[in-house]
């Protein structure tokens, strides 16, 4: 078979894989349980730390893997949405899982994807639990989909240890209305005997993860307001910072981090803490974690966390999809250098965001707000997008496609944010490429890309 071939039936896989979201969001351990034990349960044998949270797992996550990876691990790292390559949702220290690998476990789990209508995620999850299994990591980062308790990673028994980030609103169809029973939700992955890192800042919500924890006798309780603190921050135009940590008894001085933002500097100490708690098992000097950090997105390849991709015009690059995200990416933007500064945005939301109140949030900063519709289902419309600036009184227009949006955007020669979604940067990445005004944002293409 010539390569023509094999990825034209590449094609045709991952067209069926996305197709199963058309069984949509189905909360439950039953299915992924059934796959699991159909493979043969890879998940009890892994040794995994498990990261749950509204805004910020992502890129505990990545720091997580960056930093065990600089210390001379094998590291998998499993994380949702991607931005450019299905592939990009499971590595091994920053390798994407290939072609090759996706269409030999898609062919063994066949069978039972379409006689228990396995949902999207779940067949992702189980394909990430068996790869790093049989790759032989000697850990695995694996971030929840969504919520926690009853999230498809939630089939681990045993975790090395289990990592809430910030919670906010989102999801609420599915995880609550209020914080508490979000967070109620997050707090799922507790496991007995396992230490729980706390990264959210407000003591109402972690006194309930401290309750949960207690209750389900998880191991030592470990709290970032308690324990760790950050100082003498300077966040710079090309969207990097330096910090000051320190974590119980380590002092890291003038800490350079490849992203930026008050919120990141939390999860470094989010990272650092849940790594401390685990000091027995990894061992990891200060060297790893200047490393790790430093080069976080060149090695684990996750991008999009308000990523300078050029300057000059600057042109940057965001992920944030809810109202908490766009609040910080605004603040990040201000401490770097921007404030008073209109930007050109491009900018596309699903359906069920609140979209006013996004649009209120980013009216500020808006010079011509570039109204674009994904092409995905979920998203709204550009011309109801568009109706909603107005509404607002802003400076819109709207835009047949995200590549059109962001060729108009680069003719202002005004300053260009992107931001609103995954899926939105997933294309803003695929048109800007195409102009050549940057490389892949992944540091490791998929065979036959």
């Amino acid at each position: 078979m010539n390569a023509s071939s094999n990825q034209s039936s590449l094609q045709e896989l991952l067209d069926f894989l996305f197709s199963l979201h058309r069984f949509g969001i189905k909360p439950g351990l039953e299915r992924i349980e059934s796959l699991l034990n159909f493979l043969g349960n890879p998940q009890d044998s892994l040794p995994c730390i498990h990261v749950a949270g509204t805004n910020g797992k992502g890129s505990v996550c990545s720091l997580l893997s960056a930093i065990l990876q600089s210390a001379g691990y094998r590291v998998g790292l499993y994380t949702s949405p991607h931005v450019r390559f299905f592939n990009e949702r499971i590595r091994i220290n920053g390798q994407m899982i290939s072609d090759a690998d996706i269409a030999s476990l898609s062919a063994r789990m066949m069978e039972e994807i379409k006689r228990e209508h396995t949902t999207f995620f779940e067949v992702t999850t189980a394909m990430a639990f068996t790869y790093f299994a049989e790759q032989g990591v000697d850990i695995a980062i694996m971030e929840t989909g969504m919520g926690g308790r009853l999230d498809a990673t939630n089939i681990l028994k045993h975790p090395l240890a289990t990592v809430i980030t910030s919670i906010d609103y989102d999801h609420m169809e599915f995880l609550g209305n209020d914080l508490e029973t979000i967070a109620g939700e997050k707090a799922g992955i507790f496991k007995k005997g396992s230490p729980v890192i706390i990264g959210e800042e407000r003591e109402s919500l972690i006194e309930l993860f401290k309750a949960k924890a207690i209750a389900i006798e998880s191991g030592d309780i470990h709290i970032v307001n308690d324990e760790c603190s950050f100082m003498n921050i300077r966040m710079n135009p090309d969207c990097s910072m330096n910090v000051d940590c320190v974590i119980q008894e380590m002092h890291l001085i003038d800490l350079y981090c490849d992203r930026v933002g008050l919120h990141q500097a939390r999860n470094i100490l989010t990272t650092l803490l849940a790594l401390q708690a685990l000091k027995s098992t990894f061992d990891i000097d200060d060297s790893a974690i200047r490393s790790g950090i430093s080069s976080c997105n060149a090695m684990t390849g996750i991008q999009g966390r308000i990523q300078c991709l050029r300057l000059d015009p600057t042109i940057v690059l965001d992920v944030g999809h809810n109202t908490a995200c766009l609040t910080r990416l605004r603040e990040t933007l201000d401490a770097c250098g921007y404030m008073d500064q209109k930007w050109d945005i491009v900018f596309g939301v699903m359906k069920d965001k609140p979209v006013q109140q996004m649009l209120d949030i980013l009216l500020p900063i808006t010079q011509t707000l570039h109204c674009c519709s994904p092409a995905i289902e979920r998203a709204i419309d550009a011309s109801s997008l568009h109706k909603a600036c107005v509404k607002q009184s802003m400076n819109a227009v709207y835009h047949d496609s995200v590549e059109e949006a962001i060729d108009h955007a680069l003719q202002s020669g005004n300053r260009t944010l992107i931001t609103g979604s995954f899926y939105l940067a997933e294309e803003a990445v695929i048109a800007l490429e195409k102009r050549g005004v940057l490389v892949s944002l992944t540091n490791h293409r998929p065979e036959g890309e």
